[in-house]
């Protein structure tokens, strides 16, 4: 009876297992790591939304966007064992049990003895791809250019940015292992000329900073 399920669960687990990755090879297969974390890009949002009615360049507004992206959007109720049970990992569980299963009984184990490895091989199975695939998106999420990181950092004025929030200008950046652009907007009397070296003091919008002059 034993046999039967470890060899169910090798042939269903493995069987959905392989057509995973080749539905992933074709381009067709979710990579099922967008779910794990839960955190939103604003500057991946911001580049989408259409934001009436608010005049970024107005001080008031000024700690709109920083304020967002101190906000918790994830998920902070979502439990980790819910998260961990992912199909993929589920799935791979199943193909391990069975598969560490019918190898122990083959190899002469007890039938108590094969279901505790083919347990612990479904256990570490899912585990492992649970693993796997926050590493996957924390490579993903890496790369993405989040405005919110260059608050507070130095940069060089691009294209001379006016004085008292009369018009914009350009800055480029270090940031996240590349050169970024932004505008930027200076609430300084005196122009800031190309070359100047500034700090970025706050997020107005999605591709556009407050910036002063570097002590």
């Amino acid at each position: 009876m034993l046999n039967t399920i470890f060899l169910i669960a090798a042939v269903i687990g493995g069987t959905v297992m392989v057509c995973q990755f080749l539905l992933m090879c074709l381009g067709m297969g979710d990579d099922g790591v967008g779910d794990i974390g839960g955190n939103v890009d604003l500057g991946d949002i911001g580049a989408d939304l259409d934001i009436d009615g608010i005049d970024v360049a107005d001080a008031d507004h000024h700690t709109s966007w920083g304020q967002a992206g101190d906000a918790d959007i994830g998920h902070p109720d979502a439990s980790r064992i819910f998260e961990i049970l992912s199909f993929r990992s589920v799935i791979a569980a199943v193909a391990f049990f069975g598969f560490a299963g019918k190898a122990s009984l083959a190899s002469g184990s007890t039938e108590t003895k094969a279901l505790l490895i083919g347990l612990a091989a479904g256990a570490g199975a899912m585990f492992g791809v649970y693993w796997l695939m926050t590493q996957i998106y924390k490579l993903r999420t890496a790369g993405n250019e989040n405005i919110l990181n260059a608050l507070g950092k130095q940069a060089s004025v691009y294209v001379a940015i006016p004085g008292q929030g009369n018009g914009m200008g350009k800055i480029q950046l270090a940031m996240q292992n590349r050169i970024v652009e932004y505008q930027a907007v200076s609430e300084q009397e005196a122009t800031l000329k190309s070359g100047d070296q500034v700090v970025v003091i706050d997020i107005l919008g999605p591709d556009k900073v407050l910036v002063e002059p570097a002590a």
